[in-house]
């Protein structure tokens, strides 16, 4: 499976921070990136595996509630895999475009997809008090880089040398 490395943390991560925040007890992270993969740990207190190596993945049909914050043809496969009959699947990321999906199994196994895109003022005013209220941590995970550093931060971001889930470039 390929999977984009520098699409997964940030959402994903964001993600574990709110289930984590909303009372989840068991969550589990994909992230080809060791260094992010520690980070999330740190911050989140999830447990992580690397997607690039399939003896890692977790077992098929165990899964309740899957996220797929990069929407790659093969996270979309591996969150249909993941995912338990009666579970749901939130499509979140738009890595690639259409792909084929096993619609027999989403059928017979009834398990829920829900495409996310973009947010309302409500959303924002959720994220804002989850901010307020600590939800996403102590923010270790946001890197600053000035705005003259933003080339090398996407190489860094890109070639998996950053151990952060987001960079904010200041000018």
């Amino acid at each position: 499976m390929t999977t984009p490395r520098s699409l997964l943390v940030a959402i994903g991560l964001l993600a574990a921070l709110l289930l984590k925040a909303y009372g989840c007890r068991r969550i589990l992270l994909a992230e080809p990136n060791v260094l992010r993969r520690e980070s999330a740990q740190r911050t989140a207190g999830c447990a992580t595996y690397d997607p690039m190596q399939p003896s890692a993945a977790p077992p098929d049909n165990r899964i309740d509630l899957v996220i797929d914050a990069v929407g790659a043809k093969a996270t979309r496969q591996a969150a249909l895999a993941a995912v338990k009959p009666g579970g749901v699947i939130v499509h979140v990321g738009l890595a690639d475009g259409a792909s084929e999906i096993d619609m027999r199994k989403l059928t017979l196994a009834e398990i829920t997809l829900i495409g996310v895109y973009t947010y309302a003022t409500a959303d924002l005013r959720a994220a804002a008090a989850a901010l307020h209220e600590g939800a996403f941590g102590d923010l270790a995970w946001v890197e600053e880089r000035s705005l003259a550093d933003g080339a090398q931060a996407f190489r860094d971001l890109d070639q998996g040398r950053a151990a952060a889930a987001k960079i904010v470039l200041r000018p």
